[in-house]
């Protein structure tokens, strides 16, 4: 058992880069010479953790969610004057802490309400409004403030070496909690609501709720830094340290430091609150220069030069040093595999595949059935536009179904009415379960995920971090026992990461899990986009111009992985796409939107041969330059071809003669017919769903549902 340890831990250490190695040793080298420094100083290191703890609480919000506070101090205030309240009113110390970090984390939530309908520069408004209350109202109170009352130290921290010790330990849990708030749900759902917040609910991610846990734990770390302080003073007896210019500067902490790095932000902390007190004066050339009148000078120069030169901030610095010194004492052995997708082994495929179509749901869910999603009169409007119009339309088991149709036609809205993010009017139903008027965040969980026609993934994060987000639905745990590391946390986490793997690999895509997206190209972000989709266990995938920006041989592979998708992951696909030739060739039945109406349904090769298709995409001079190509005849079924009503009534008796028969995709695949069963007349195609099953009734709109508005 030892021996298994030991090997793990050189293995661990092997592992880890230099410039990790080399943070390391740097940082215990500055704390053992603080140990040397004077009782004054350390009594001053301790109001700089307490700083830094406050700016670090900050962070919280301006990395992870974007949100910008102006009334931290007002918030470090809080806790100070609470841990005083109980603490001098002979509270033991410990329901002080603990006091004084409830109380502004509530506080920091309460501030953080308007958040849910406003943002940008007016929340920064809202928590200025607060700075200013607090600073005129409550800290000028004396029942608030504590007058009077004194705070005595435990008896383990009476000397200034001690509180030091114990200030490093309260700046180690806040790290602590950061690094696990970083690793689990809730800190990616909250870099989802910094960056893509309205799609962030197709992940499982609730907007509201995250942004009001993201303030009250950015209250309860500030709240910490405040009990510090009042521990260490003993009595406030001014509001000084608790005033607007304190929250300003940390934002300039913050700024300087580098939004999301912690050891920028605990340096700036060091700059700008320990310095000009360590250093009063600084003689140069014979001038003597106070170092306390010169500071906010300096910050403010730092603050515009790191926004204009810096944006990443003195952590950018660090990183930037790191790489360098990695590249130096680690140099590369050989050139990288290039940054787009390699080719899959078919076994370990098959075997990826199998292990990613595991997962939790109810049993009703897992029923097998005709359809799994079915519109019924499906209406978004917008104030006097209908984006879309009455559209009915099934989606069956087993099957590729494509959308086609102009820009504008409504397509990409039809997957924001079954995603939640449109105003719907009329039925959406998956798997029998009605989806109209049931919340976003909580249709994923059902089966059903998609991608976006721009990207709906965190483009300044890892690909694996992207992969990990569109799981949430599968965490299953809250955020305070993901932070702690409660319950099946830490087993729940380690299957996700498992997942993401599998999928990554599945894609071929595994070398570039700790790549930052934003960096890779085009084509392959949206193959990311579709892993990451897959890595969240749908049995429905619904993908939004997957081949937007590919050339001709990546939209040719991108048809070979949607069939391998259905085939390999038994998925049904929904493809909006413009290229036509890849929905010929791929799908198994297609719709055409106009305007937000169904303007024709059937075959690919059919629907892509209607004269309104044609003049769909081409305008009335492109249809009229292929006026000599016929559309293939068909039995009449209204302006949008044959049903699928009147085409299973066609096809029942050849069904049961062959229930065993597949689509026109298989076909395709085998050599056969390159268009399916409709090519040769026009009229409906082989069966592609599972083996046996009747197709119900149709749902195709009659021509007096087409006139409506």
């Amino acid at each position: 058992m030892l021996r298994r340890v030991v090997e793990r831990a050189r293995i661990r250490v092997a592992a880890t880069s230099p410039s990790r190695t080399a943070g390391v040793v740097a940082a215990v080298a500055i704390l053992l010479w603080s140990f040397t420094l004077s009782d004054v100083r350390l009594s001053i290191l301790v109001g700089v953790i307490g700083a830094a703890i406050a700016a670090l609480g900050l962070d919280v919000l301006v990395a992870r969610t974007g949100q910008l506070s102006l009334a931290h101090a007002a918030f470090l205030g809080v806790g100070a004057f609470t841990a005083l309240n109980i603490g001098g009113r002979n509270g033991p110390w410990p329901l002080a802490v603990l006091g004084a970090v409830a109380a502004t984390g509530a506080a920091a939530a309460i501030v953080g309400m308007p958040s849910l309908r406003i943002r940008g520069l007016q929340i920064a408004i809202t928590t200025l409004a607060f700075q200013v209350m607090a600073e005129n109202f409550l800290f000028v109170r004396q029942d608030f403030t504590a007058a009077g009352k004194t705070l005595e130290r435990p008896g383990f921290i009476t000397s200034d070496i001690r509180l030091y010790l114990f200030a490093l330990a309260a700046l180690a849990i806040v790290l602590v909690v950061r690094w696990r708030l970083a690793v689990t749900r809730a800190g990616r759902a909250f870099l989802a609501v910094r960056d893509v917040e309205a799609r962030a609910q197709c992940f499982g991610v609730e907007p509201g709720s995250s942004k009001l846990l993201a303030y009250a734990i950015s209250g309860c770390i500030v709240g910490l830094g405040g009990a510090l302080l009042a521990i260490k003073e003993g009595s406030i007896s001014a509001k000084d340290p608790f005033v607007l210019l304190e929250s300003l500067q940390l934002v300039a902490i913050v700024v300087i430091g580098g939004a999301g790095s912690a050891t920028g932000i605990v340096i700036a902390s060091v700059l700008f609150k320990g310095v000009p007190q360590f250093i009063s004066k600084i003689s140069i050339f014979g001038l003597h220069i106070s170092a306390t009148r010169w500071v906010p000078i300096i910050s403010s120069a730092l603050l515009v030069a790191a926004v204009v030169q810096q944006p990443e901030g003195i952590g950018g610095v660090l990183r930037l040093l790191g790489r360098r010194i990695d590249k130096r004492l680690r140099p590369s052995t050989g050139e990288g595999l290039p940054p787009r997708p390699q080719p899959t082994d078919p076994v370990a495929a098959a075997h990826n595949a199998a292990a990613l179509r595991d997962v939790p749901r109810p049993f009703a869910l897992r029923m097998p059935v005709p359809a799994l999603l079915v519109g019924h009169e499906v209406t978004v409007q917008y104030g006097g536009v209908f984006a879309l119009s009455d559209v009915s339309l099934e989606v069956r088991r087993g099957e590729i179904v494509g959308l086609i149709g102009a820009n504008g036609a409504g397509k990409s809205t039809f997957f924001n009415a079954v995603s939640g993010l449109a105003p719907v009017r009329g039925s959406i139903r998956y798997r029998g379960v009605e989806l109209v008027g049931r919340a976003p965040s909580g249709r994923s969980a059902l089966g059903a995920a998609r991608t976006f026609q721009d990207m709906g993934l965190v483009r300044a994060e890892t690909v694996k971090e992207n992969v990990l987000l569109a799981q949430t639905w599968l965490s299953g745990y809250g955020p305070v026992a993901g932070i702690f590391g409660l319950g099946a946390t830490l087993w729940r986490e380690r299957d996700l990461r498992r997942r993401a793997d599998l999928a990554l690999a599945l894609f071929g895509l595994e070398h570039l899990a700790d790549e930052r997206l934003g960096d890779l190209p085009y084509g392959t972000m949206r193959a990311v986009e579709i892993a990451s989709a897959v890595a969240a266990g749908p049995d429905l995938l619904m993908l939004d111009e997957a081949s937007a920006g590919l050339g001709p041989e990546e939209a040719h592979a991108l048809g070979d992985r949607f069939l391998a998708l259905r085939d390999e992951l038994k998925l049904t696909l929904v493809v909006i796409e413009h290229h036509v030739p890849l929905i010929a060739r791929v799908c198994d039945y297609a719709y055409c939107l106009e305007s937000g109406a169904l303007i024709a349904e059937g075959a690919p090769n059919y629907v892509t041969s209607q004269p309104q298709v044609v003049e769909s995409f081409l305008g009335r001079g492109g249809a009229a330059g292929r006026s000599q190509a016929k559309a293939p005849k068909a039995p009449k079924a209204g302006p949008g071809g044959p049903s699928r009503r009147r085409r299973d009534r066609a096809q029942r008796g050849s069904d049961e003669r062959a229930p065993e028969r597949s689509g026109g995709a298989q076909r395709r695949r085998q050599g056969g017919d390159p268009v399916g069963a409709a090519a040769e007349g026009g009229g409906p195609r082989g069966r592609a769903g599972a083996p046996g099953l009747k197709r119900p009734a149709g749902t195709k709109r009659s021509a007096k549902q087409k006139a409506k508005p």
